[in-house]
């Protein structure tokens, strides 16, 4: 089972806001642009209400109606440690910039359980699919980060926001782990797999948060058991050499890659020739570019291929036949297909 840390929470990590708008390049139409402070939930909710409306509580934002549905939960386990619990619906495609907050000492952790996630550093974009970002990602919120939530697809994850004092209070033995990972106060994140049992524990606060008894106690009681086993989950891969760090520079370097590759689409790709365009070897290459996106950079070149195919379906003004061949495609049953895996329906349902 792929799961990884993923998505820059800011990837990723869940969402941010004030409003703002700001360029991005090859965005889905209708795009909505939002800025926010990275940090507690309240900066958060703040921001969302702002721009949609909807019931905003010290605790609690929700909005639904037939644009957006918006469902988040903030629960303090201690002070300055707060679990937060999201599921989102959106018709028109988010774009999310948050902050950096500037607080080496202030970590965020997020897990994607549903749906899909872009996130960008310096203005481009990295996909995190569906299939991969069922996982998490922790980063000390030291670079700016942008979330891309696409039209239409379901997303749920559940974020944990802590400084090194409030993990000494409630788990002391992962301030070490934190110190491993986030010591130098570099700007840093990391991503690693994480067990099959953590996903089915974080599974369980979004039902008991609707339960109609205990269901603070419930989620707070879960939400320190998943923060316990992540930190542990961490400890054994730290000792494995498993985890994978990047730094802010290597996040730059790959977010110029994606942007390379986006710019490929009607043509091709090689690793050989990415490598030695952005001075890097084959190796880190994939093993980067895996990390920080879950998939491989051939996964990411096709699930391009079939967004942007999306694209140029939805505005109506080419055909099937007209975008399988633009983008390479000699076999128009071939692009079908894929592009039937990736989005879930076949592209003649998209145009208009």
């Amino acid at each position: 089972m792929k799961q990884y840390w993923a998505a820059l929470l800011p990837f990723q990590g869940i969402l941010q806001y004030l409003t703002s708008l700001f360029r991005k390049d090859m965005e889905e139409p209708g795009t909505i642009h939002l800025r926010m402070e990275e940090g507690a939930a309240q900066n958060y909710y703040k921001a969302l209400h702002k721009h949609f409306g909807g019931e905003l509580k010290a605790d609690s934002y929700v909005i639904n109606n037939a644009e957006t549905s918006i469902h988040m939960s903030s629960y303090f386990l201690v002070p300055q440690l707060e679990l937060l619990v999201s599921e989102a619906f959106h018709v028109n495609s988010l774009d999310l910039e948050r902050i950096p907050d500037e607080d080496p000492e202030y970590v965020h952790m997020n897990l994607i359980k549903e749906g899909q996630l872009t996130q960008s550093f310096k203005n481009t974009r990295v996909n995190v699919e569906a299939d991969t970002a069922r996982g998490a990602f922790i980063y000390n919120g030291l670079f700016p980060l942008t979330a891309h939530h696409p039209a239409g697809v379901p997303f749920k994850s559940v974020a944990f926001k802590l400084s090194r004092k409030s993990l000494g209070t409630i788990l002391p033995e992962a301030v070490p782990v934190f110190d491993q990972l986030f010591g130098t106060r570099e700007a840093m994140g990391y991503h690693a797999a994480i067990p099959t049992e953590i996903d089915r524990l974080s599974d369980d606060l979004f039902r008991y948060r609707a339960a109609e008894f205990g269901n603070r106690s419930m989620v707070i009681a879960r939400g320190i058991e998943v923060l316990t086993s992540i930190f542990a989950t961490v400890k054994k891969q730290s000792e494995k050499k498993q985890l994978n760090g990047l730094h802010a520079d290597d996040y730059h370097r790959l977010q110029r890659i994606r942007k390379k590759i986006q710019s490929s689409l009607e043509g091709g790709i090689t690793l050989e020739a990415l490598a030695d365009e952005f001075g890097i070897s084959v190796s880190k290459l994939k093993r980067d570019f895996k990390a920080l996106h879950g998939v491989s950079v051939y996964q990411f070149f096709t699930h391009s291929r079939m967004d942007e195919a999306y694209r140029r379906l939805k505005t109506g003004e080419y055909s099937v036949m007209e975008v399988g061949y633009d983008l390479g495609y000699s076999n128009l049953s071939k692009f079908s297909e894929m592009f039937k895996k990736v989005k879930g329906f076949s592209p003649k349902e998209i145009i208009p």
